[in-house]
């Protein structure tokens, strides 16, 4: 009879409930270690699509301004550039969504406080000055509408270039939530350096010289910035230096280097700046490869959501996570 209710009593005590403080002390981060918030589901299309729509926001500018210097075949190498990322952009996003209708659902209403609403909105703005400047030039012979599209879309572009960061940052995914102030310039030097890549590479040599520049500089900014975001967030940097964000980001600066050491060694040879401007606009992609990499793993890992909470009552903020 003892025997039965000890048996009966450990098997009552293994089916309470564990104490909410016991939990705490066995687990600092969170229960049991488990993940506090939900990771992005993005498919690989997501990065690609924040690459190319901010070498499409930034070679519209860039055209305009070659277009003002005299530099019109550099013009309209970026104008082709941008009229292939507004054809590719809604369907590398179609593809993330999975059913076509979703995206203009996003069009069904303008709401100027979600970043998502203005950048699909921007989006299809943008697509319809770049076509209409196309179509203004080749089949109407129309130059002066051709012109004030231009002006529209070199408008746009930097909202088109940024608008993803601006996404990301309004999110509870730490790494993202925290580098509000400096993952705009991220993605804007990513933009200008992947605009100067793709004129680099398919510009005539003899207007080629403000597009590597273009390049190089865009490239050195996206390096510099990332490392100050990166030393700016502290712990919650770790993740772009561990797993797969790690990798990528590793791979952004040898690509970056290799490219931008290229371009200056060989500036006067034309294949050598066609293969500097594949390795600066690789080094673009994996840089947004490892945002999303960083973003998943900081919001799968606890320590991160914590850290982040407890800096907030720290500093006397109120920043609930959204």
């Amino acid at each position: 009879m003892l025997g039965g209710a000890a048996r009966v009593n450990t098997l009552s005590r293994a089916s309470e409930p564990v104490a909410p403080e016991r939990a705490v002390q066995s687990s600092p981060d969170s229960y049991y270690g488990r993940p506090i918030l939900k990771p992005h589901v993005w498919t690989p299309f997501v990065p690609w699509y924040f690459w190319i729509g901010g070498t499409t926001g930034a070679a519209c500018v860039h055209g305009l301004i070659a277009r003002i210097r005299g530099d019109d075949e550099l013009a309209e190498v970026q104008r082709w550039v941008a009229f292939g990322g507004i054809v590719t952009s809604p369907v590398l996003l179609i593809l993330d969504l999975g059913v076509r209708h979703r995206f203009l659902n996003m069009l069904r209403v303008f709401k100027p406080t979600s970043p998502m609403s203005v950048g699909s909105w921007v989006l299809s703005a943008l697509g319809a000055a770049v076509t209409g400047s196309l179509v203004a030039d080749k089949v109407l012979g129309a130059p002066a509408l051709a012109r004030v599209c231009d002006v529209a879309a070199a408008g746009l572009g930097p909202v088109l270039t940024t608008y993803t960061a601006v996404l990301v940052s309004n999110t509870a995914t730490p790494v993202w939530h925290e580098a509000h102030a400096e993952l705009p310039l991220v993605f804007a030097s990513s933009g200008i350096a992947g605009a100067g890549a793709c004129a680099t590479a398919f510009a005539p040599a003899a207007q080629r010289r403000s597009a590597r520049r273009m390049m190089i500089a865009g490239a050195i900014a996206m390096g510099v910035t990332a490392r100050e975001m990166e030393k700016r967030l502290g712990v919650l940097g770790e993740p772009y230096s561990r797993g797969t964000a790690g990798a990528f980001k590793r791979a952004s600066s040898m690509l970056a280097l290799s490219g931008v050491a290229l371009a200056l060694i060989g500036r006067s040879s034309t294949l050598a700046n066609r293969v500097a401007a594949l390795l600066v606009a690789g080094a673009g992609v994996c840089e947004r490869f490892a945002v999303l990499d960083a973003g998943k793993q900081s919001a799968e890992g606890p320590k991160y959501v914590v850290h982040q909470q407890r800096e907030t009552l720290q500093n006397g903020e109120r920043k609930p996570l959204r």
